[in-house]
């Protein structure tokens, strides 16, 4: 791993020990964190054909099969963390992992094969217009822009200028979002 890994993995640890590691707290409270065991890793990278990034390698095996991160939490390997029926692995067609649920039918997805964070926002999205766009990030940048708390899910928008489909910019973001619950964002 990087310097900046290692930093981006040590952030992540901290943020779970404060006691503050998933952003959309089940009715439940938080679950605790369990490990990934190296076989279900393995048995994942066999089914998408290569290896995991080594940041999420390493969270998975050191940190918790899922269950902490953006949104209803990163999604968990077999025997992880899910929402619904959706697992990480759910989504694993053509080496795309599904990283996080972020309610609404949004989800975060990794490209395995460039390691390419894509969102996925089918609610806006009109007939014959893609609901999946890159967010122009790796899962280290995702991680890291996670836990400085200037991660925000993904949003298919209509450019006002050119009239195509896209991902909105983290300004366009913070900008719905505070139109949408004021100044100091939404309530926790």
């Amino acid at each position: 791993m990087s310097a900046r890994e290692d930093r981006v993995f040590e952030a992540v640890v901290r943020r779970i020990a404060a006691g503050r590691y998933i952003d959309e707290v089940p009715a439940s409270g938080l679950a605790p964190l369990r490990p990934a065991p190296p076989a279900v890793v393995a048995e994942a990278e066999q089914l998408a054909g290569r290896p995991l990034p080594s940041l999420l390698r390493r969270l998975y095996l050191e940190v918790g099969n899922g269950g902490f991160g953006p949104g209803y939490g990163l999604l968990g390997l077999r025997g992880g963390h899910r929402t619904g029926s959706i697992n990480a692995l759910s989504g694993l067609k053509g080496g795309v992992l599904t990283l996080c649920d972020w309610g609404c039918g949004i989800s975060g997805e990794l490209d395995l094969a460039d390691g390419q964070v894509w969102g996925c926002d089918p609610n806006p999205a009109p007939d014959g217009v893609s609901c999946m766009f890159p967010q122009y990030m790796t899962i280290v940048d995702w991680f890291s822009k996670w836990v400085e708390g200037t991660l925000y899910q993904p949003w298919l928008v209509q450019d006002p200028t050119t009239g195509e489909w896209r991902g909105a910019s983290d300004a366009e973001c913070a900008e719905m979002l505070e139109e949408a619950f004021g100044p100091s964002g939404p309530e926790d």
